[in-house]
């Protein structure tokens, strides 16, 4: 057998070292091709805490009638939930899963209101304990049960730079469809939240100081406490204020002007002095 020369026999062996080396290159892009060491978590999850208020709802395929001066709200913060069953505060404890919903330990003030918003308000309470589930897209929000459908919009909250440490005056009391101004005689009827959550104001003839939570779009006034005494001429205006900001109200600024809203459609009008 004819044997090929040294020169050529050592060539030929460094191709094949170049080519085996080549294949294992190949081979192990192609392994990494198929692997992601580095795949992307997934998104957080959506949340269910912030204030709402109720938009729309069916009980037992009937629409329940809801009341521009009544309205419903529902603010969660983590397991804590709450808000304004049209008439009376309310609040309880909230389980949340992906998609599970379990309210319970639900209880409520006990003020009177006129009819219908306290039908609406045994309506609405009765159906929030049959929720079961939930589901968020954006701003919108739906509670549904057996029989129960409620759908709620997230309410945005008020600019609270403007609204703590900022002198506010009172100028009109609302009534409803009313409005009145302030008596002529009374002095000044403050109000002013301090950004560690308390308060102090007058009613015009009467002092009082508290305490306040920010919810989104509402405030709940506790703790407060009166000290004084009015002239009969300053009474109305002293109860009109008090009946406001004993409980829950929602907030509304509008330039140098802040609004108060209670339930029933009572509220207060304040600018900034």
């Amino acid at each position: 057998m004819r044997r090929l020369p040294l020169l050529l026999v050592s060539l030929l062996a460094g191709l094949a070292l170049v080519a085996a080396a080549c294949g294992e290159e190949t081979s192990t892009e192609a392994g990494d091709t198929g692997t992601d060491d580095t795949a992307s978590e997934e998104p957080d999850g959506v949340s269910l805490d912030g204030a709402w208020i109720l938009v729309q709802s069916s009980v037992d395929g009937t629409p329940l009638a809801l009341l521009e001066d009544y309205a419903v709200t529902m603010n969660i913060e983590g397991t804590d939930l709450g808000g304004r069953a049209a008439c009376n505060s309310y609040g309880g404890n909230l389980v949340l899963t992906d998609t599970g919903f379990s309210s319970g330990d639900l209880f409520q003030t006990e003020m009177g209101c006129e009819e219908p918003a306290m039908s609406l308000e045994f309506a609405y309470l009765s159906s929030l304990a049959r929720v079961e589930t939930w589901t968020r897209t954006g701003n919108s929000a739906e509670l549904t049960g057996d029989g129960v459908s409620l759908t709620f919009e997230l309410v945005p909250p008020p600019p609270t730079a403007d609204l703590v440490d900022t002198a506010w005056v009172l100028d009109t009391i609302i009534q409803g469809d009313a409005a009145s101004s302030t008596i002529a005689g009374a002095a000044d009827a403050r109000l002013l939240l301090d950004a560690d959550g308390s308060l102090t104001g007058s009613t015009g003839c009467r002092t009082f100081i508290g305490e306040f939570v920010e919810t989104g779009s509402t405030i709940t006034i506790t703790n407060l406490t009166m000290d004084g005494d009015c002239d009969a001429d300053f009474v109305w205006q002293d109860n009109a204020v008090v009946s406001v900001i004993e409980g829950e109200v929602t907030v509304a600024i509008d330039g140098p002007h802040l609004t108060l809203m209670a339930a029933g459609g009572e509220g207060l009008r304040y600018t900034a002095g």
